[in-house]
């Protein structure tokens, strides 16, 4: 779905926290600053407590985690209408996934396969992306966002041992909601350099590579459908730091988003 380099504020209200990290890394995306209407307490022990993830810095209305080569940070913002939620992946080693699943299975529900993507070589809530040469698990954090690992094998990326938080390398999937897909992912192709991933359609375009893609979702889709909770996201506020070859921000219009690039 990331390391904060003092990129200039894009949530207002909310004080920056420094961080740098070397960009040497195949890792896309580098940070994510994301809102929630949830008690950040209650995030900060899914994340750093459930999940193991390092925290690296905190906050009353904040808190920042690192996965991998990414750090996400969680701002408190009120509820207006509908509480804000996104959807983000993190890779994980290609041979991981039943040890991720057995491993997030001590920690959370997952979220139902739908029955198009089950592989009878997995277990049933683990989802085989064919196109992608991928198999993933998805759940809820408490703030309703929808989380997933990813193992991609074609990124080769096997390791030994059993699964732990460090096995999450990075967020490499970010979810956009936007009116019209195919004109934001053009932009984003155009504004960083970057290609169309893997198929897409009016609905839904990938932006990127296996080590990042930026998700542009046509708003009205809904989320988990086929399972007893479904969501329908919004259009919020979402800032995305990137490794990329373009030097330059990106603030579409009428989008609460920004985009920049630390190469």
């Amino acid at each position: 779905m990331s390391a904060f380099f003092g990129m200039h504020e894009v949530l207002a209200g909310c004080p920056s926290l420094h961080l740098d990290i070397p960009v040497k890394t195949t890792a896309r995306i580098l940070h994510l600053d994301l809102v929630t209407a949830t008690p950040v307490a209650e995030l900060k022990k899914f994340y750093a407590g459930l999940l193991e993830l390092p925290l690296i810095a905190e906050q009353a209305d904040q808190f920042m985690v690192r996965a991998g080569e990414t750090t996400i940070r969680f701002v408190q913002v009120k509820q207006h209408d509908a509480a804000p939620f996104y959807h983000f992946a993190f890779n994980i080693p290609e041979n991981k996934i039943v040890k991720a699943r057995e491993w997030q299975l001590h920690r959370s529900d997952l979220s139902a396969t739908p029955s198009h993507m089950i592989d009878d070589k997995y277990p049933k809530d683990v989802r085989h992306f064919r196109n992608w040469n991928a198999h993933s698990i998805f759940f809820w954090d408490p703030a309703g966002n929808l989380v997933e690992y990813i193992a991609r094998h074609d990124l080769g990326n096997s390791a030994d041992g059993e699964f732990t938080s460090k096995d999450l390398l990075c967020a490499s999937e970010i979810a956009l909601i936007v009116d019209d897909a195919d004109l934001i992912a053009d932009e984003l192709k155009s504004s960083f350099n970057l290609s169309q991933y893997r198929g897409g359609d009016a609905n839904f375009r990938a932006i990127g590579d296996e080590n990042g893609l930026l998700l542009v979702i046509r708003k009205g889709r809904i989320w988990e459908s086929h399972t007893n909770i479904s969501r329908t996201p919004a259009t919020i506020k979402t800032a995305v730091t990137i490794n990329a070859d373009k030097n330059e921000s990106w603030k579409p219009a009428n989008y609460p988003f920004e985009i920049n690039v630390k190469k």
